[in-house]
């Protein structure tokens, strides 16, 4: 496979942006959780994400969008839009959004129909035959094409494609396969090792009013060493959360007992941890991210 790059420069990737698609985030019926593990992706990358945007099914907001956070950030990923059906028209928009032709990919279309399997729920398919079903299947490996188109393929088993224009990733929206293929993304992106973030996090019992003047003077003192302050007030929680977050791992480590001293708080590995109970809903959502996680 041939390691996607970032089209734009020969740069390591910095910065990142997320596009979901799909009416049915925006009409409430499907909720989106793949902007926030493509968050996490990048944190644990070192990539500063700088935008996430939510739009609807629309040829002319897609391109327009794509086409903003292409120049604007190194890497964007899409999410959403690649199905058969009529309202799935992220490839047609993102296509349009940079004067491409869509035409069918023989490598996906051969994939497809290899890796097809019938079962009790889905019978043997006429391959051979035209049919809206044959249509159906063949506008999921309708792809925009060009110089800088690549397409993608990150496991045997799996005949969809991240197809990639320019520094645009074309992902599905489902979750377990948005997260595999872009897992399977991760050893060919090329970042730069030294803009890997650290976070370190301090549980407090504070009121944030009763801390608000000690983290303004700190964030100050340490904002020219790339070093963010944060405060999270947990609703309905006894203690609240500080973390410092920055690249700069030794010097953030060196802080940490002034910070706990200044705030009268404890650091904690998981957010919660410290609660009456452990904070066992914050810890078993983790374990359950990690378990739903498909490794390529």
């Amino acid at each position: 496979m041939t390691a996607p790059q970032n089209a734009r420069s020969d740069k390591p990737i910095s910065t990142s942006a997320c596009l979901i698609i799909g009416d049915e985030v925006l009409n409430g019926k499907t909720v989106d959780t793949n902007s926030g593990h493509f968050a996490r992706f990048c944190f644990d990358l070192g990539v500063e994400m700088k935008r996430v945007e939510v739009i609807a099914d629309d040829e002319g907001e897609i391109a327009e969008a794509v086409r903003r956070m292409s120049k604007n950030y190194d890497f964007v990923v899409t999410s959403g839009g690649i199905g058969p059906t009529h309202d799935d028209i992220t490839y047609p928009s993102i296509a349009n959004a940079f004067n491409l032709p869509l035409t069918l990919h023989n490598e996906t279309w051969t994939r497809m129909r290899k890796l097809s399997k019938s079962n009790k729920t889905n019978p043997p398919f006429d391959w051979e035959t035209p049919s809206p079903m044959l249509t159906a299947k063949q506008r999921m490996a309708l792809l925009p094409a060009g110089p800088n188109v690549r397409n993608v393929y990150i496991s045997p088993d799996l005949w969809v494609p991240i197809c990639i224009v320019d520094n645009v990733h074309i992902l599905p929206g489902i979750p377990s396969m948005f997260r595999k293929l872009l897992e399977g993304l991760r050893p060919f992106l090329d970042v730069d090792s030294r803009n890997k973030q650290t976070r370190v996090l301090i549980s407090t019992p504070m009121k944030e009013s009763k801390i608000a003047a000690f983290l303004t003077e700190l964030q100050e003192k340490v904002k020219q060493r790339g070093v963010k302050v944060g405060s999270y007030p947990r609703w309905g929680k006894e203690r609240n959360t500080v973390t410092l977050t920055g690249t700069d791992k030794e010097y953030i480590e060196g802080l940490v007992d002034e910070v706990e001293k200044g705030v009268g708080g404890l650091r904690v590995s998981v957010e919660g941890e410290d609660d009456e109970h452990g904070g066992q809903e914050e810890i078993e959502e983790v374990k359950a991210t990690a378990k739903d996680e498909v490794k390529p």
